[in-house]
C-alpha cells in the first residue's frame, strides 16, 4: 500500500516510491529504492524534501508508535489526530481509486495497441474516477501520479494530465458540460505515443534526428486514432493534435502561431509539460513546481503567459 510519510518517520526497511518537496540535491533523487542504511536516511532527513512517499507492500511500515501521525506536524501548531486520520483514510482511498483508475486506462491502451477504437464510452469511467477523486482531495491525484515506473510513464502522465486540464478548466468557470471533455482530451492526448518503441520514449539519452522525428509524430497519430472512434469530440482530437504547438511558430506538427491554436490546445500545452518537467523520467530527475513553472514564465513564445498565469494561481497554489 502507498503511504505518504513525514520524513522523520523514515527508518531502514522502508521501500521509497517517490519523494516530495524540493529534492533534487537528494542522493536518490528520481529513484525507487529500498532505503539500506542510516546514511541514507539521515541525508533525505536534512534535505529539502517535505514528505515521502513508501510502499509498504514492499518494505516496512511507519513503527507503531508514531503510526498516527503520517503528516509532517507544523511548527506552532497542535496536531489534530482526528483531522490527520481523515486524511490518512483520504489518501489512502484516493491511492486506490488511483490504481484501478490505471489499470482500466493502461486496458483502453492496450486495446487500442491492438487495434481497437477509442469511443466516449470506453473512456468516460476513467473520467469520472478522475473526477471524483479530485472532489475529494484536489491536489492529492496530482501529487500521486508522480509515481512512475518506465512502463507506467505514458499513461499515469496521461492521467495527471486529464488532471490539471479538470482544475484548469474549473478554475477559468468554463461550461460545466466542457470539463469532462477537457479531462477526456488531457487523458487521450498522448495516446499516439502506444504505437512508439518503448526502447525510444524510455531512452536515457539524446534522440537521434530520426527518433526525435519519429517522436513528432505521436501528435498526428494520435488524431488518426482518435477519427477511428464513434462520436470523439472535435475537442479531444484538436488537443491530440495540437498540444505541442507554440504560440511563436516553433512548435509541431504544424508550426500554427498564437491566433491558430485554440484555447483548450494552449491549456493542454500547459498541463502537458508541466507534469513532464515535475515527474521523474528516464532521462532526467523531476523538477519542483516552482522550477517547473520559473521556466514556463522564462521560455519566451511556447504558453500562453496569461493562461499560464491562471494556471499557477488557480492549479498549482491552489
Amino acid at each position: 500500500m502507498l503511504k505518504r510519510i513525514g520524513k522523520d518517520q523514515l527508518r531502514i526497511g522502508m521501500f521509497i516510491e517517490a519523494l516530495e518537496g524540493s529534492w533534487l540535491d537528494t542522493p536518490f533523487a528520481g529513484h525507487r529504492y529500498t532505503l539500506e542504511c542510516e546514511e541514507e536516511a539521515a541525508r533525505l532527513r536534512n534535505s529539502n524534501v517535505c514528505g515521502v512517499f513508501i510502499n509498504t507492500s514492499r518494505g516496512l511500515d511507519v513503527l507503531p508508535a508514531v503510526a498516527g501521525h503520517s503528516e509532517p506536524d507544523v511548527p506552532g501548531q497542535a496536531v489534530n489526530t482526528s483531522s490527520a486520520s481523515s486524511a490518512r483514510r483520504i489518501r489512502i482511498l484516493t491511492a486506490d481509486k488511483i490504481k484501478r483508475t490505471s489499470v482500466l486506462l493502461k486496458s483502453i491502451f492496450d486495446d487500442v495497441s491492438a487495434g481497437a477504437a477509442v469511443t466516449v464510452e470506453t473512456v468516460s469511467p476513467v473520467i469520472e474516477e478522475i473526477t471524483q477523486s479530485l472532489d475529494v482531495n484536489p491536489s492529492i491525484l496530482i501529487s500521486m501520479t508522480r509515481m512512475k515506473t518506465k512502463d507506467e510513464a505514458t499513461f499515469l502522465h496521461s492521467l495527471a494530465v486529464s488532471a490539471l486540464m479538470i482544475r484548469l478548466a474549473r478554475h477559468l468557470k468554463l461550461d460545466a458540460a466542457l470539463v469532462p471533455v477537457l479531462g477526456m482530451s488531457g487523458l487521450l492526448h498522448d495516446i499516439g505515443k502506444i504505437g512508439m518503441p518503448i526502447e525510444i520514449l524510455t531512452k536515457t539519452g539524446a534522440l537521434t534526428d530520426a527518433e526525435m522525428e519519429l517522436i513528432r509524430r505521436h501528435p498526428a497519430l494520435g488524431h488518426h486514432v482518435l477519427s477511428r472512434g464513434k462520436g470523439m469530440p472535435d475537442i479531444v482530437r484538436d488537443v491530440c493534435l495540437h498540444h505541442h504547438e507554440r504560440l511563436d511558430g516553433k512548435g509541431y506538427p504544424m508550426g500554427l502561431l498564437d491566433g491558430q491554436i485554440s484555447l483548450y490546445a494552449r491549456m493542454a500545452a500547459i498541463c502537458d509539460v508541466y507534469d513532464a518537467l515535475t515527474s521523474a523520467r528516464p532521462y532526467k530527475k523531476p523538477w519542483t513546481s516552482l522550477e517547473a513553472v520559473s521556466w514556463m514564465l522564462d521560455t519566451k513564445g511556447a504558453f500562453d503567459r496569461p493562461l499560464l498565469r491562471d494556471f499557477i494561481d488557480g492549479v498549482i497554489a491552489a
